[in-house]
C-alpha cells in the first residue's frame, strides 16, 4: 500500500532576538522597552551617587581626606561591579538558554556555575555566590540604616532630646532611637505592598536617588548659584514624583504593561522625574538668589582645589 506523499512543511519565521524585543518578566516586560531601558540606565548612572555604599563613607572615616579617598575607591569598585551583570547575562544566554519551568529569572546567577562547571566545583561556586549575596544584602542594609539614622538623629531627635534632658543624654542614645525608626518604619511599610522582585525594588530605589540626591549633589558641586530654597524645592519635587510613581507601581494603580505608556512611565520614572527635579532646582535657585550661601565660592574652592591649597585659602 503506497503512502501519500507528505506535504512540505512551510518554513517557520523566527524573529531575531534583539535587546529590546526579547522575552522578559515583571516590569521589564512592559510596553515601550526602549524607553524603559534608557530610563533604567539614567537611574543607575545618576542614582549611584546616592547609594548607601557611598554616603556611609562620610560617617565612618576620621577626616575629610580619608572620606574622599575611600569614596573614590568605592565608586571604582561599584563601576567594576557593573561590568559583571552583562557578562553573566551573556554566559547565561550561552549555557542556560531556557530555564526549567517555574524557575525565576534571578535564579540564573545560582544556576550558572553548575551549568558551566558540573559537579562539586560548580556547587562550591554557587555556595560562594550565595554567601556573597547575603553579605551584600547585610552591608547594604546596614549602610542605608546608618545613613538614614544619621539624618533622622541630626535633624529630628538629637536637639529635642538634648533640650528635654538638659544635655545629659549621651549622643549615642538618640542615634540608637533613630536607627530603630529607620529599621521599623520600612519593615512595617513592607507589609502593605504586594510581592515585588528584588530587581524591580533596586530599580525603583535608584530612580528615587537619581531624582532627589543627584540634582542637589551635581549642582552643589559645580554651580555656585545654587540656593538653599532651590535645593529644597528640587528635593521635594523630585522625591514626590519618583516616590509617587514608585508607590503607584507597587500598588498596581498604573496597571500592567499592556495598558500603554502610563504603566511604563510610572514603572521607570527616572527619565522624566530627574530632569524635572534638575529644572526645578535651577529655576527656583535663580528666583531666590537671596538664599544662596554667602560663602558658596569658598566652599567650591575647597571642593575642587587640592587639600593643601584649600586649607591655605580657608586660613586666609
Amino acid at each position: 500500500m503506497a503512502l501519500a506523499p507528505r506535504r512540505p512543511t512551510p518554513p517557520q519565521c523566527h524573529l531575531p532576538q534583539r535587546p529590546f524585543n526579547g522575552p522578559g518578566a515583571g516590569y521589564a516586560a512592559r510596553e515601550h522597552p526602549v524607553y524603559a531601558t534608557y530610563s533604567t540606565l539614567l537611574a543607575l548612572c545618576f542614582g549611584t551617587m546616592g547609594l548607601p555604599h557611598v554616603l556611609v563613607r562620610f560617617y565612618t572615616n576620621p577626616d575629610g581626606r580619608a572620606a574622599r579617598r575611600t569614596t573614590v575607591i568605592v565608586i571604582g569598585l561599584i563601576g567594576l561591579f557593573y561590568v559583571f551583570p552583562p557578562i553573566i547575562a551573556m554566559l547565561a544566554r550561552i549555557y542556560l538558554p531556557a530555564l526549567p519551568p517555574g524557575t525565576r529569572a534571578d535564579s540564573i546567577v545560582l544556576l550558572l556555575p553548575s551549568a558551566m562547571v558540573p559537579g562539586t566545583l560548580g556547587d562550591l561556586l554557587s555556595a560562594i555566590l550565595a554567601g556573597g549575596a547575603f553579605a551584600a544584602f547585610l552591608s547594604t542594609a546596614s549602610g542605608l540604616t546608618v545613613s538614614v539614622a544619621g539624618v533622622i538623629d541630626q535633624d529630628l531627635f538629637s536637639g529635642r532630646l538634648n533640650r528635654r534632658s538638659g544635655g545629659d543624654l549621651p549622643r549615642t542614645h538618640s542615634f540608637r532611637l533613630a536607627s530603630a525608626v529607620a529599621i521599623l518604619v520600612p519593615y512595617a511599610a513592607s507589609w502593605f505592598w504586594g510581592q515585588v522582585t528584588l530587581a524591580d525594588t533596586v530599580g525603583m530605589a535608584f530612580a528615587v536617588a537619581a531624582s532627589t540626591l543627584s540634582p542637589v549633589l551635581v549642582l552643589g558641586v559645580w554651580w555656585r548659584r545654587l540656593s538653599v530654597t532651590g535645593a529644597l524645592a528640587g528635593l521635594a519635587v523630585g522625591g514626590a514624583l519618583a516616590i509617587g510613581a514608585t508607590v503607584a507601581t507597587v500598588a498596581g494603580w498604573g496597571g500592567s504593561g499592556d495598558r500603554g505608556w502610563i504603566g511604563t512611565l510610572l514603572a521607570q520614572p527616572a527619565a522624566w522625574s530627574m530632569p524635572i527635579a534638575f529644572a526645578t532646582t535651577v529655576i527656583v535657585s535663580l528666583a531666590t538668589p537671596g538664599s544662596v550661601p554667602k560663602n558658596a565660592a569658598r566652599i567650591l574652592v575647597r571642593l575642587h582645589a587640592p587639600e593643601e591649597v584649600a586649607g591655605r585659602h580657608t586660613d586666609a
